[in-house]
């Protein structure tokens, strides 16, 4: 249970920092094209975040059945 906290820790602060990144990047006057890409850069970002959680989960569950 300790680790699984640990695992969507780790996924909420890719998601966070990403998301910051973003923000700062997109805060200014933009133009209607680059909102599209801010759109796609937070799909991805969530998408990361998805994909360090669930392989952060897969790599544990690969070492304990080594053991």
């Amino acid at each position: 249970m300790k680790e699984g906290i640990k695992n969507v820790l780790v996924g909420t602060v890719v998601f966070v920092v990403g998301f910051s990144i973003i923000l700062l990047l997109t805060s200014s006057d933009i133009e209607a094209e680059l909102t599209y890409y801010a759109a796609i850069a937070y799909a991805l970002l969530y998408l990361a975040s998805v994909i360090s959680v669930c392989t952060a989960v897969l790599l544990k569950k690969m070492t304990q059945l080594k053991k």
